[in-house]
Formats: structure tokens, C-alpha cells, sequence
């Protein structure tokens, strides 16, 4: 009989993040109460936390004196002293820098002009986040990590395997950008990025089975499955907005026809409000002229919903999600998209599976990318801290 091998090195991995969420979420939690939420038994979750004050992420300290018998409480929180992790997004006119502790906590907003030249880019990246940086007076070296969140797709190794926007294909933006700022870098395509931090900084932090959906010029979409997000054997799963609505539809800028984005994308909505001859303004003006009772606005932005709710039916039909989250314009647009998405729903959605799922609006706003960018440093930095995480203070291998 053949054994399965045990990766030990990943289940501390994945132990060590499951922590220090918990940790980040609950600050001032003892370790007694973090093996209970955790279900880690308090054995590893000692070596843990030695590893992790070891590389100062977290920090003990005793709680005061309550005068009934028996030894102090131990309280546990993320040291946000310990440095700064840069969230990216980059759109073709504009890069966005934030800047967070490890908690997540912003601290700094840089916005930097954008460039289709992976040189320039790279360069624009590196001063903002020195403007970043300066701006809370803080060192080159307290950077402990960057996440880039871009639009494209984005393989499993990292790197861009088509950026259409930008123009980038089959480039290594990633390791272009390491040896310019000799710092951890992780990048991800931009929707799958932003649903990883919803999962970690939003409003989804307790759902572990989600799919979140952005729309912009196109749709982009996430899967969030069992705790982490479904990247596929190629990580290029999650493509929603090019699930087939209409056979031989609208066209795609994929170059197929039919595509979800073709009927729903903000892009999509206001050639079709052109097409029907109505002066097309922003999301603002739209839901203006929709709460107006413009009918060709209604009439519109019905259709829209409607193709919503049947690619949302499809979605639950086929993943059962806890929640669906709607971000970027979709999220802007709900006001007058939900109506109409909501009875596509009732009449393509299995039932059964239909009332258990929450369709809900994300809060995350255009802070979506760049956080999804903190997201990212946030699990490079755990992956590989200052110090190893699984060796103590003298670098002595650990075992959990």
C-alpha cells in the first residue's frame, strides 16, 4: 500500500496565514482562544507565534492584573511597526500606490501617470513608491513586500500572458520589477486580486465559498472556493465575463460573440444607450436619467439586469457560492441593475441552491485593485517573512 507524503512545509504555511488572519481580525486574542477559533492544536500554534515574534509580526503582551488567582493572560496582535507592504494597480493612464501596515491598515495614497511601456511602468511604479514612502517618513528598507493588480491575464507563475489594455504579452513584469526595487514581488490579475481582498479586508471575511464579480470596461471575475481563490491548472480560471449569454450575440472584444461583458459591462451599457440615441454621460448621469424615468435609460439598464441575472443563475447553478459580491460598476450601477437581475434569478436559478446564496454589493469601491495589490504582499510576505518562518530565533528548524 502506497502512503501519501504529508507537505509539511505547506500545511505550516497554510496554518501560519490561518493564524495570523485570525490574529489581525481579533487583536488581543490569547492562544487559548486562538487553537478554539483556529482548531490548531496549542502545541503548533506555540511554534507559530515564536516564529512569527521572531520575524515581528507579532507581538505578546500581558494583560493587566484582574487579582483572581492563576497566571496572566498572554494578549496577541500583529506588530504594524514592523514595516510596509505597497499595493499596485496599473491601468494604462494611471498607476495607484496605497500603502498599508501588515494589518492592512492604509497609510499613504500615490497616483503616478500610467505608461504602455512595461519600462516605464515599472520605472512610475518605483517613484511612487518612494513618494509613498516618504510621505510617512519611512525607509526604502521598511518596503517588506509589493503586490501588482493589472488587467489581463495573469499564469500561475505570475507573469502576463496578455494584457490587451496595455498592450503586454508573454512578459515578466513581475521579475522586471524585483530587480528594480530588489523587494518580494506578486502580481495577479486585477479582479481575482480584488476578491482575495474582499476576502481579507472586506466584507466576506467569514465567507469561504464566494464569487466576485467586476465590471468596467469589460467583466472580470473571481472564484473563491473552499478558502482560497480558483486560479485553474493554467491560473487563468474565473474568465465570467466571457460566458456565453446569446449564440451568435453582440460582439465581444475577445472576439467571440455573445459574452456575458457584451451585454453588461459599462463599456457594453453605453453603446447600447449610444445605439438607441441617447447622449451618454458616466455611471453618474446614467442612474441619474434611470431614477429620472428616462425610458430608454430604463429600458437599457432592464436589459442589463436581466443578463445579470441570467449569468448570475448560471454561476450559482454551477459553483453554489455562499455570496456573490458585486464590484467596480456593477456595483455603482445596482441601484437600477438589481430589480431586473433578481426575477432573471428566480426563473433560471435552481431553487434549491438559489436560497442559500447572498447576492450583496461590495464597499471596497475603486480601493478594490490597489488592495487587492496589499493582498497580495500580504501573502508573499507570509510565504517568505524576514525570518523563515519554521525556524526560531537562532534559525533552528522547527516542525509543526
Amino acid at each position: 500500500m502506497t502512503r501519501t507524503r504529508v507537505n509539511s512545509a505547506l500545511i505550516r504555511r497554510i496554518n501560519t496565514g490561518r493564524l495570523f488572519h485570525i490574529i489581525r481580525q481579533t487583536p488581543g486574542i490569547s492562544q487559548q482562544l486562538l487553537s478554539r477559533a483556529s482548531g490548531i492544536d496549542p502545541a503548533t500554534i506555540s511554534i507559530i507565534i515564536t516564529n512569527l515574534e521572531a520575524a515581528s509580526i507579532v507581538r505578546r503582551e500581558t494583560d493587566a492584573p484582574t487579582g483572581r488567582a492563576g497566571r496572566p493572560t498572554i494578549a496577541l496582535s500583529i506588530d504594524a511597526r514592523a514595516g510596509y507592504l505597497a499595493g499596485i494597480g496599473i491601468e494604462p493612464d494611471t498607476i495607484r500606490i496605497v500603502l498599508a501596515t501588515i494589518d492592512g491598515a492604509q497609510c499613504a495614497d500615490v497616483s503616478v501617470p500610467g505608461s504602455d511601456d512595461p519600462v516605464r511602468a515599472a520605472r512610475a511604479v518605483r517613484e511612487g513608491i518612494a513618494a509613498a514612502l516618504r510621505s510617512v517618513k519611512a525607509k526604502r528598507d521598511a518596503l517588506l513586500g509589493v503586490g501588482v493588480a493589472l488587467p489581463g491575464l495573469v499564469s500561475l507563475e505570475g507573469s502576463v500572458v496578455f494584457a490587451p489594455n496595455l498592450g503586454w504579452r508573454d512578459l515578466d513584469f513581475a521579475a522586471d520589477l524585483a530587480r528594480l526595487l530588489a523587494c518580494p514581488i506578486r502580481l495577479e490579475n486585477d479582479v481575482k486580486a480584488a476578491a482575495i481582498a474582499e476576502h481579507l479586508f472586506g466584507a466576506s471575511r467569514d465567507i469561504t465559498d464566494f464569487v466576485y464579480i467586476m465590471g468596467r470596461s469589460g467583466i472580470g471575475g473571481g472564484l473563491y472556493m473552499m478558502g482560497e481563490l480558483y486560479r485553474g491548472p493554467h491560473g487563468l480560471a474565473g474568465e465570467i465575463g466571457h460566458m456565453k449569454l446569446l449564440p451568435e450575440g453582440r460582439s465581444c472584444s475577445c472576439g467571440a460573440r455573445g459574452c456575458f461583458e457584451a451585454y453588461v459591462s459599462e463599456r457594453a451599457i453605453r453603446a447600447e444607450l449610444a445605439a438607441r440615441g441617447h447622449k451618454v454621460g458616466g455611471v453618474a448621469e446614467i442612474l441619474r436619467d434611470h431614477e429620472a424615468g428616462h425610458e430608454v435609460v430604463r429600458a437599457v439598464l432592464d436589459e442589463a439586469g436581466t443578463y445579470l441575472g441570467l449569468a448570475l443563475a448560471n454561476l450559482i447553478n454551477i459553483v453554489s457560492p455562499r455570496r456573490i459580491v458585486l464590484g467596480g460598476s456593477l456595483a455603482r450601477l445596482a441601484p437600477a441593475l438589481l430589480d431586473a437581475a433578481h426575477r432573471a434569478l428566480e426563473r433560471n436559478a435552481l431553487a434549491a441552491i438559489r436560497r442559500d446564496v447572498e447576492l450583496v454589493v461590495s464597499a471596497m469601491g475603486d480601493d478594490a485593485a490597489p488592495m487587492g495589490g496589499i493582498a497580495l504582499a500580504l501573502q508573499q510576505f507570509l510565504d517568505d517573512p524576514p525570518i523563515r518562518l519554521g525556524r526560531g530565533r537562532e534559525g533552528r528548524a522547527q516542525t509543526s
